[in-house]
């Protein structure tokens, strides 16, 4: 332990992160209870949720830690509000005295003509004569059967619209759906030249746990060739153990075409 802590060490001083990060990954498995382990696998973590989990964990090995213990609180707390100096105040601008305005005038009255029945448009509800076969504000046909023709036309043009829509929201849904189903159950892990089809449904087990039961693939053993075991049907069985969490899981995979794996099952065993 102590030689491939040193070489993360290393790794970390002259700058190369990534690398040191790969070390301090492979240290933690190993040596879940190091404490010194978990404190440089805290500084090269890449976000608040990384590095508040190896807090937890220095503090889980030694409670007494005061420095681990303020880092956490220090990530956990919520940002204090700005303190802001009171608005200063200034006089007002002076009014500008403009002249009062000139009274406005009435406007003129529509006069309707004594001799000549009107009727108000359906549409506009302007005054129009009562024998006008069309408004001459707003060119709607106020003829009966034409009326009656124009309405059932608008009816039908709101029906049509309200059924299109109903049924583009339908696809979506269920093309969205499906692509949630597609997704949860298929999982392609990132081929590699050296990797074996058992290594890779191992690593695709992984995925699976982390993505479906939330658990961090940190915690998981290194890839062990008898746990995955070819079935009579053609399917995988991977058995990862859990170190820490005391806990076997167990993936039914198939291998599809193009490398991509399908989940049949997921079982999780405590010891």
């Amino acid at each position: 332990m102590d030689d491939l802590l040193q070489q993360g060490i290393t790794a970390y001083k002259a700058g190369k992160r990534a690398e040191a990060r790969k070390i301090f990954i492979t240290l933690v498995k190993q040596n879940p209870e190091s404490e010194r382990a978990w404190g440089w696998m805290y500084q090269t973590s890449d976000n608040d949720k990384e590095r508040i989990y190896c807090l937890k964990q220095m503090l889980r090995i030694n409670p007494k830690n005061e420095k681990p213990a303020k880092l956490l609180n220090q990530l956990i707390a919520p940002p204090s509000a700005p303190i802001t100096s009171p608005p200063v105040q200034t006089a007002p601008p002076p009014v500008p005295i403009t002249p009062p305005l000139a009274p406005l005038e009435p406007l003129p009255n529509k006069e309707k003509s004594p001799n000549i029945a009107t009727r108000k448009c359906p549409r506009c509800q302007e005054e129009i004569q009562a024998g006008a076969p069309r408004c001459k504000y707003c060119g709607w046909a106020v003829d009966g059967k034409k009326e009656r023709k124009q309405k059932k036309a608008g009816i039908g043009k709101k029906l049509i619209t309200t059924i299109i829509s109903i049924i583009a929201m339908i696809l979506i849904c269920g093309l969205t759906y499906a692509l949630m189903i597609f997704a949860q159950k298929n999982i392609s892990p990132t081929p590699t030249p050296t990797r074996t089809t058992e290594e890779n449904a191992w690593y695709a087990c992984t995925l699976f746990i982390e993505n479906q039961l939330k658990v961090s693939r940190i915690d998981s053993q290194n890839y062990n060739s008898e746990g995955v075991i070819l079935l009579d049907n053609g399917q995988y069985r991977v058995d990862v153990d859990y170190a820490k969490l005391t806990t076997t899981y167990t993936c039914i995979l198939l291998d599809r075409t193009g490398g991509s794996w399908e989940l049949i099952s997921l079982v999780a065993t405590r010891k």
